[in-house]
């Protein structure tokens, strides 16, 4: 194995671990013949490659980092354009170039850990080091980065070598940070990285961690409820709601009404990263017992922007729940999953010392750095599609139509709730979607369509980990083909329960959440919408429960659609064809090919192909409805605005509207 090859193994291995990496933050670099090759923003550590690895001269590296001449721009950047050799595909190579120069070893890897960081966020941080590492590293004060941190870097590692006349350790602690490993292999940075989160694990694990209070789940769902669509409703825009994702473990519960959590919540960010992915602050909510809380939550909103001049990113009750903002699901969990890192970190800073936060110059500096601008919009990427942003729950999406509406939303760019009682059928499709489309773009949660509470557990779920939703699709339908003289009661009323009641029980759950969007943005339009069928427009032979729960539908559309639009709530139906592709029709044992063969639907049938062919036959397209065709009525109900309480016809003419 090279020297390339072990850079990457070793961050490939740290970087895919969150104890040392949120958001693909840190950097690596090799040297080879002069030549510094490092990862370039906005690439993980997780993934990076060696194809990614940009070029640059260490030589032109080291004279910039020495030299007092001014430069215009950022003194960074001007380097980098001297320096270099190569960049694949046009990107900025890190911003730490400076000080992966200056050290001497041929391997540097720059990282986070939260272990570690509970040293270097820490007021006591150069007298722990001391203790706990001796002369096996080095601390630097924070320092702004760039050329600043580097020559600080530098300086320091030259005290060392005053002092003991050796050269300067492979581990550098940096305040307010993260750490260094340097070597010459990829085993020396992993020995020197454990050995230093070790030694500070041990002085953590030498005493109390703070405890949470016993959670009332039931109180934590109504306030999430609340809290969480309001906040949605807020931030983004009319066209693109934010994400607000939200966590009430133990760690967010005892650590935010402790003196560490008190540091997070009013004295500042601990490391960059924190600032880039969370914000500097976050929003502190303190709704009172019988109040309104919404209102509050507004209120409180307003005067945040007003103090801070932007809006949060992350809203805290403390003792309770935090939620963290994003432009979609992976940016709302970063944001979070960043935030309560900040307070693990303040919680073993104080265990072993005295938390220290960035003050207002540090952050500052962060805040207005246009190069962590640059990384953090290089990692969120590019979004397209009609159904960009939109959050959509898709009843019954384990398989048939609800798997094919789903998968062509998605690359729509939509993110979408798979809701089926096949919970686990569906938790295999959304881990295959999100592969495909993206991290978290699918997921799955049960749901019994035909019961109440169900319905609200299932909502509930979504507004805990999405802050809302922008599409309800009802889907989720069974068939049960029979004459009326002979089909058992207990068929009538599962298909009742399931395709009637169970629409009216999703927009029971679902409409409220939209309501309380609106509610705080009144220019913001959310759908309703129910897969209802063909056989909603006219009578089916031998299939009166089907039949009659889809005309039912109807009128629960055109009613709910009278009822919703002042809350900005728009119902429309749509009545697709059959999908004579789909499992409800192919499936041996209770397909509707072989339903109908046996119920004697298409006289003179004697094979399911003959029931094919006439099903057919009754298509002037000639062919069944597919899930593509779906999607397309489902893009125009959504993006038209002015349009309630219609039944479209997807049916290729076999119904048309009179």
């Amino acid at each position: 194995m090279n020297l390339v090859e072990e850079l990457i193994s070793v961050a490939n291995a740290f970087g895919a671990d969150p104890e040392y990496s949120r958001a693909g933050g840190g950097n690596a670099s090799v040297k080879v013949d002069g030549v510094l090759r490092i990862k370039p923003s906005g690439v993980p550590l997780a993934t990076l490659t060696a194809a990614d690895l940009v070029g640059l001269r260490t030589d032109v590296l080291l004279d910039a980092l020495h030299s007092d001449e001014p430069v215009e721009g950022d003194p960074v950047q001007a380097a980098a354009a001297k320096a270099l050799v190569d960049a694949p595909g046009g990107r900025r190579p890190s911003v730490e170039i400076l000080f992966h120069a200056l050290i001497p070893d041929a391997l540097v890897l720059h990282t986070h850990p939260l272990v570690a960081n509970a040293l270097t966020c820490n007021a006591d941080a150069e007298a722990l080091a001391a203790r706990l590492l001796g002369d096996d590293a080095v601390f630097v004060p924070y320092t702004d980065p760039g050329v600043p941190l580097a020559r600080e870097v530098g300086r320091v590692r030259d005290a060392y070598t005053a002092r003991t006349g050796r050269p300067a350790p492979g581990i550098t602690l940096l305040g307010n940070h993260g750490i260094i490993v340097s070597g010459n292999s990829a085993a020396e940075l992993t020995e020197r990285a454990e050995r230093l989160t070790g030694a500070i694990a041990s002085a953590i694990d030498a005493t109390a961690a703070p405890v949470a209070e016993p959670l009332d789940r039931a109180s934590l769902t109504a306030l999430v409820n609340v809290v969480a669509p309001t906040l949605r409703g807020l931030l983004g825009t009319a066209d693109r709601l934010a994400v607000v994702t939200s966590d009430a473990s133990d760690l967010v519960r005892a650590v935010t009404t402790t003196p560490a959590g008190e540091a997070i919540l009013t004295g500042g960010p601990l490391i960059p990263d924190q600032i880039v992915y969370a914000g500097s602050l976050p929003l502190v909510l303190a709704p009172t017992a019988g109040g309104d809380t919404a209102a509050e939550v507004v209120a409180a909103v307003e005067a945040y922007r007003v103090r801070h001049g932007r809006d949060p990113v992350i809203a805290v009750v403390p003792g309770l729940v935090a939620f963290g903002a994003g432009a979609d699901l992976g940016a709302a969990q970063t944001a979070l999953a960043t935030f309560t890192d900040a307070l693990r970190v303040a919680r073993d800073a104080e265990r072993i010392g005295t938390v220290r936060c960035m003050d207002a110059a540090e952050r500052g500096f962060i805040e207005n750095w246009e190069a962590e601008s640059y990384r953090k919009a290089m990692a969120a990427g590019a979004r397209a599609g009609r159904m960009d942003g939109k959050v959509v729950v898709v009843t019954g999406a384990a398989q048939g139509f609800g798997l094919g509406i789903t998968t062509e939303l998605l690359a729509e760019g939509a993110q979408v709730v798979l809701a089926d009682l096949n919970v686990e059928l569906a938790a295999r499709n959304a881990a295959e979607l999100s592969a495909r489309h993206g991290a978290g773009r699918a997921v799955a949660v049960q749901v019994n369509v035909a019961d109440e509470q169900s319905q609200l557990d299932a909502i509930s779920q979504v507004v805990a980990l999405f802050g809302g939703l922008d599409v309800f699709i009802s889907n989720a339908g069974v068939l049960r083909a029979e004459g009326v003289m002979t089909q058992p009661v207990a068929d009538f009323d599962l298909v009742t329960n399931v395709n009637y009641r169970g629409y009216f029980l999703g927009v029971r759950a679902a409409a409220p959440v939209m309501a309380a969007q609106h509610a705080t943005r009144p220019d913001a339009l959310f759908d309703i919408i129910e897969i209802n069928s063909k056989s909603g427009l006219e009578g089916s032979k031998r299939n009166f429960a089907y039949a009659g729960s889809k005309f039912g539908g109807i009128g629960l559309t055109q009613s709910f659609a009278l009822e919703l639009i002042e809350y900005g709530i728009k119902v429309n139906a749509i009545c697709p064809g059959n999908y004579l592709d789909g499992p409800l029709w192919t499936d041996p044992e209770r397909g509707l090919f072989v339903q109908y063969l046996r119920a004697g639907k298409v006289p003179g049938a004697q094979t399911v192909e003959d029931v094919r062919r006439s099903y057919e036959s009754k298509v002037p397209m000639g062919r069944g409805c597919l899930p593509s065709d779906l999607a397309k009525a489902v893009y125009y109900i959504v993006e038209q605005t002015y349009e309630t309480g219609q039944a479209v016809p997807v049916t290729g003419g076999q119904n048309m509207l009179n």
